[in-house]
């Protein structure tokens, strides 16, 4: 791996408030002191709910002088930078050392003065507004980070300039690899070859013409490892209040346990299908780099994460995911449906192509086994739902690994059997349900 610095992300719920502050701060310390060549630079998210309220309220004043509830735009201003403010100071002087605090409670106080003067503006685009005021959450929370390092006996400092650079459009942009290369260069390296913490904003980008942008919901995980690349690192970890990434949402298999490998290629995967640990697009500098990516939890260090590398961990199923709201379309050429954005495609015959898209009745559902699936996993999954009485309207394989479509009814109950059914640990074989009946009646 290169011997670029560790690029470290903290997520929304890994700064909630002061004590998280300081366990994320003793994080970052303990690793500027672990011996490494220079210290790590850290991305650091929103405080949890920061977020959702400042898109709130920039939606709501979009073009008017009052906000949606009837409240003008200046007593809702005050209303907004106070509850801002008492969180943020509660936070900061819970966290940083009174050495250090009278810094960070003016600096804190600088940017939520911009904030007000941001959203005091009136603005025709609601992209621009959301972009220009959701940022502010990223800079509060780091400046209150770098400070509360700073009280651990570690130089700490968030960066002066945005060092992401991105293209397209105000939110939701794509990352510039080159020009980020250049602008980390600019405002990163500097820091950490002086022996400083660097601290940066995450989520937030730089358009060509120096206008702010963003990278999307969750998208401080893609800030990481796009400025990892950027720096020449070798690994970017991403913490946050789970252990890592499970082998299903918890929320609908309660079974879901850590996975303690995964390529990128799983990985991607798995975030496309709204794994909530990671951005959609995080994967991308990281295999284009060569980084390994460490998942794992700010609450729980005994856990060992999951790591994400090039390798593929071996034969079998790592994951499922469940993509509800599709159905079935078939086209008699070979172009894409008109209108509606195409899921997977699932091949052809003597009627044409075959398609599971989004929208239209919405009454099918897939579920996505991801990883390498061994020989039989499919008839071993079909043998599962069939032995529930779970109809397959399509089974196969596809890129991700396999993938079968049932009706959008019993999709809950067809990803906790396949997940039963098909999940193995890395390098291993899944045992098909047929099998271990068998072993329990022997």
């Amino acid at each position: 791996m290169s011997n670029g610095p560790l690029v470290i992300k903290l997520g929304g719920t890994s700064v909630g408030g002061g004590p998280e502050f300081v366990r994320a701060a003793s994080i970052v310390a303990d690793t500027a002191r672990d011996g490494r060549p220079a210290p790590p630079a850290v991305v650091v998210s929103a405080m949890s709910g920061t977020t959702d309220a400042l898109l709130g309220y920039a939606d709501a004043t979009t073009g008017t002088t009052r906000t949606r509830t009837g409240a003008t735009r200046e007593g809702s201003l005050a209303e907004l930078r106070r509850s801002l403010a008492d969180r943020h100071l509660a936070a900061a002087r819970e966290a940083v050392a009174l050495e250090h605090l009278p810094g960070v409670e003016r600096r804190l106080g600088t940017l939520l003065d911009g904030l007000v003067e941001t959203l005091a503006t009136p603005s025709e685009d609601p992209e621009v507004r959301r972009a220009e005021t959701v940022v502010f959450g990223e800079r509060l929370s780091a400046t209150i980070l770098a400070g509360a390092v700073e009280s651990q006996g570690v130089p700490a400092a968030v960066v002066s300039g945005d060092p992401v650079s991105t293209t397209g459009g105000c939110t939701d942009a794509e990352v510039d690899a080159e020009e980020t290369r250049r602008r980390a260069a600019r405002y990163v390296a500097p820091l950490l070859e002086e022996g400083t913490v660097a601290v940066v904003p995450g989520y937030v980008g730089c358009s060509p013409e120096g206008a702010t942008t963003t990278l999307g919901r969750g998208g401080s995980d893609l800030s990481a490892t796009a400025l990892g690349r950027a720096l020449g690192s070798g690994e970017v970890w991403i913490l946050s209040d789970v252990d890592g990434v499970l082998d299903a949402d918890p929320d609908l298999v309660p079974e879901a346990a850590l996975v303690p490998r995964l390529s990128y290629r799983e990985a991607g995967a798995f975030a496309s299908l709204g794994a909530k640990v990671l951005h959609p697009k995080t994967m991308e500098p990281a295999s284009a780099a060569g980084m390994e990516v460490l998942v794992k939890s700010t609450f729980n260090p005994q856990s060992p994460g999951t790591r994400v590398s090039g390798r593929e961990p071996g034969e079998g199923v790592r994951s499922v995911g469940l993509r509800e709201g599709l159905s079935l379309l078939r086209c008699p050429g070979p172009e894409t449906p008109f209108g509606e954005e195409v899921f997977c495609v699932l091949g052809a015959d003597g009627g044409g192509l075959s398609y599971l898209v989004d929208g239209g009745s919405g009454a099918a559902a897939g579920i996505v086994c991801i990883g390498s699936p061994g020989g039989g996993q499919l008839v071993s999954g079909l043998d599962a739902l069939r032995r529930e009485g779970i109809g397959v309207t399509w089974a196969g394989s596809t890129p991700e690994g396999l993938l079968f479509v049932v009706d959008g009814a019993e999709s809950l109950a067809a990803l906790r059997l396949l997940h039963a059914a098909l999940v193995c640990e890395p390098g291993g074989a899944s045992e098909s349900v047929a099998a271990a009946a068998a072993r329990e009646v022997a």
